[in-house]
């Protein structure tokens, strides 16, 4: 009988195998830089550094700094792995408590300064980024006959800016501006009655539910003339209130004789549904969408057709608030991975919500205090940091995703009007001739009404937020520009 050899087995790798698996990574690779291109992310080159030029005279004399700078840094990290050697050999005898004190404080030294670094460095961005949509908006508004002002169903008077507003009227008699109450399928249909009775005693609103389909193009559209079931039209990721919009845009360009085709600009806080308006109303996908805000950089045209252009604005952030401040945070306003302290929100939201509907949402024992929840919520999301220690920034995170997304349910009733407001019938009446409103408005009915009410999901009722104004200081400094 053969013996088997007791040497242990080759680890070499057939070549069939390892060509394969060459293939496979290519594939990969190409296929991530194929969904990259798709979403605008596109990767640069980086440049190849060319070198010293030999006919530089001063060649030789930066060689020799570049080397000593090389033979400094070798040295500097056999220094530290000397010294840290020196820590291990301490750490076994026990005579390491004296020095661990010394090196802590000038940690904390070293780390304040780098925070502040970091702080400044992250305002100057904010600032030229928040400089360059503000002169993006100027221009849509320029640019425009119809503004369309896209409001988040939800919040409406929390994602309505009044500055911006003030910018359309001053800008001139002819421009008009129409409200969109947007993702009207998240709140029950009583609100969504209310809110468009409040907004149109001020100004033109349409109800409006972008499209949530997934391919590229023939995004489908249910029309309010069809006679359908409303659990059908709700359940649908069609677009819902194209026509009626489409209509009130063409109305106005029917209007003026002398101008037949108009320019609308669509203007709103970020992540209101600005481009995927566009997208629905032009039923495929020409800009950029996603749940992040701040996607849109820059104003983009889109012909819709003849008659009718439309501009998309960037978001505008140059909002009254602290670099914390919840309220905008909870508007997702804001990046929520750049959120520097993300339980502030959620301290919020627990204020708002009912712990049984966390406890339901969540799948959780019940909690006491905000830190007890967001633990829990860790533990449960499998949110854990070195150590098995728990991590409570991720898991607030997580809840004002949700919260952003629309999975904890909320909406807002509007508030009562005090008879001290300025009345704006006469601007109402005298659009409505234009824009033959009411034809339009009496179209609406048919999928309005099959939305859902309170009984039957029961949202969260939570208080209306303040409409938000433009910082005055960035006003000036962009004016200046």
């Amino acid at each position: 009988m053969v013996k088997r050899s007791k040497k242990s087995k080759s680890k070499r790798v057939p070549l069939k195998k390892k060509y394969k698996v060459i293939r496979k990574v290519k594939e990969h690779h190409k296929k991530k830089a194929k969904d990259a291109k798709k979403l605008g992310f596109q990767r640069k080159k980086v440049e190849k550094d060319p070198g010293i030029p030999n006919d530089w005279p001063f060649k030789e004399q930066e060689l020799k700094a570049l080397e000593a700078r090389r033979a400094r840094v070798i040295d500097e990290i056999e220094h530290k792995k000397a010294a840290r050697k020196e820590r291990a050999q301490k750490r076994k005898l026990g005579e390491l408590e004296e020095d661990e004190d010394d090196e802590d404080s000038k940690l904390d030294e070293v780390l304040e300064e780098k925070s502040t670094d970091d702080s400044t460095g992250f305002a100057k961005n904010r600032d030229s980024s928040d400089r360059a949509f503000y002169k993006e908006l100027v221009k849509v508004i320029e640019a425009s006959d119809v503004i369309l002002e896209v409001l988040d169903a939800r919040d409406p008077l929390g994602t309505r800016c009044v500055d911006m507003e003030k910018m359309v009227r001053k800008s001139g008699p002819n421009k008009h501006l129409v409200l969109l109450l947007n993702k009207i399928d998240l709140i029950p249909r009583e609100a969504v009655e209310k809110w468009l009775t409040y907004l149109r005693e001020e100004l033109p609103a349409v109800a409006f539910k972008c499209s949530t389909q997934e391919q590229k193009s023939n995004l489908g559209w249910k029309s309010s003339s069809k006679k359908s079931k409303p659990s059908n039209l709700l359940q649908t990721s069609d677009c819902l209130g194209a026509e009626t919009l489409l209509k009130l845009l063409k109305n106005y360009s029917r209007s003026h004789e002398i101008k037949k085709s108009i320019t609308v600009g669509i203007i709103g806080l970020p992540n209101v549904g600005k481009s995927s308006l566009i997208n629905s109303l032009k039923r495929c996908r020409v800009v950029n969408v996603g749940s992040t805000p701040g996607l849109t950089r820059s104003l983009q045209e889109v012909q819709l057709d003849n008659n009718v252009k439309l501009i998309d604005c960037p978001g505008v952030v140059m909002l009254k608030s602290t670099e914390n401040d919840a309220s905008i945070a909870l508007r997702n306003c804001k990046r929520i991975e750049k959120l520097e302290d993300p339980i502030g929100p959620v301290k919020e939201i627990l204020k708002l919500c009912p712990a049984r509907l966390l406890v339901s949402i969540y799948k959780l024992p019940s909690f006491d205090t905000v830190d007890d929840f967001l633990q829990k919520v860790a533990t449960v999301r499998g949110k854990l940091k070195k150590g098995g220690v728990v991590d409570i920034g991720a898991a607030a995170r997580i809840v004002l995703h949700d919260w952003n997304e629309g999975k904890i349910p909320y909406y807002t009733m509007p508030p009562a009007r005090s008879q001290e407001e300025p009345s704006e019938a006469k601007i109402v009446s005298k659009l409505g001739k234009e824009l033959n409103i009411d034809e339009v408005y009496n179209g609406e009915s048919s999928f309005i009404g099959s939305l859902k009410s309170v009984n039957d999901f029961h949202p969260v009722e939570v208080p209306p937020s303040c409409p938000l104004n433009f910082d005055e200081d960035m006003e000036e400094v962009c004016d200046l520009y």
